[in-house]
């Protein structure tokens, strides 16, 4: 929606996949620009089977999911949104995957992150992060329940189980709580280390709206309390998690610098009382910062 600064960089990104047996469903969420415009000049003259929709009005991203899954008539599913792109290899590199890894049910990537506002290219993950997605992998509920900590631009997923189980049409974080989803009902995730997509960040989206991330998150977590307050880490992490919302809300709203740095020293005590038990230790480490 509204992506007509980016649509063209997407579209062609999935156009000139190498890998050949592909269709493209595109589905403009009632932009208000040219967005839908551009599209159609890229793709309509294109080689690569294609269809081309435009809602009448504005739906969440999830419904809007689901309606690109019930147009789809191949085996997979590979999500794309039109701020992001693909490299030319993506497709290609999935498919190679699940017929190596026919167990698998659904494939994260690596990837690259791109700050708009900054013109700044960095790496997705962390040599750190991305170790403990492969050690992990095996039990990746437990470790992403209190929090998202996969970059899941062009998850690659069997259409069967999207049809089966829909994307959550009340929540915003919908690729975070498919995950969650699919992998606690048994369905085996893997992990392609190459970098095949880039995520672009810009000031406007929807990971800087604390109201609306907030919001998400409690969705999602309610769906799992029993099981993160049956563990005492995820219990506290998860409270951690409320805490950073609650501040972040509270800064934004802030009217002076004076205030966000009362703020922040307040949101710096409730979270050594949350980490720390022993009341010494919470005090020494708090008179070090």
């Amino acid at each position: 929606m509204n992506h007509e600064k980016f649509i063209e960089q997407a579209c062609i990104s999935a156009i000139k996949q190498t890998y050949a047996n592909i269709e493209i469903i595109f589905l403009d969420n009632a932009s208000k620009d040219k967005t839908f415009e551009i599209a159609s000049k890229i793709l309509s003259p294109s080689n690569v089977k294609h269809k081309l929709i435009k809602n009448n009005e504005v739906f969440g991203v999830s419904k809007n999911l689901n309606i690109l899954v019930s147009h789809a008539s191949g085996k997979f599913i590979s999500i794309l949104s039109g701020d992001d792109w693909y490299t030319e290899n993506n497709i290609a590199e999935k498919v190679k995957y699940f017929e190596e890894n026919p167990l698998t049910d659904f494939v994260l990537t690596d990837g690259y992150k791109y700050y708009q506002d900054q013109d700044q290219l960095t790496e997705a993950y962390t040599k750190n992060e991305k170790d403990r997605i492969f050690r992990n992998i095996s039990n990746f509920f437990h470790h992403n329940v209190t929090a998202n900590k996969t970059v899941n631009v062009g998850t690659f997923v069997k259409k069967e189980i999207l049809m089966k189980f829909p994307f959550d049409e009340n929540v915003n974080t919908e690729d975070w709580d498919m995950n969650l989803r699919l992998v606690s009902k048994g369905f085996n995730l893997g992990f392609i280390n190459k970098k095949l997509f880039y995520y672009r960040i810009v000031s406007t989206s929807l990971s800087r709206n604390w109201k609306l991330m907030k919001d998400s998150y409690e969705k999602v977590t309610l769906k799992y309390l029993d099981y993160i307050k049956a563990n005492q880490d995820l219990y506290i992490d998860y409270r951690l998690k409320l805490l950073h919302f609650k501040y972040e809300i509270l800064i934004s709203e802030a009217s002076s610098e004076k205030e966000k740095t009362i703020l922040i020293k307040d949101w710096k005590k409730e979270k050594y009382k949350l980490k720390y038990k022993n009341p010494i230790l919470f005090f020494k480490l708090l008179m070090l910062k």
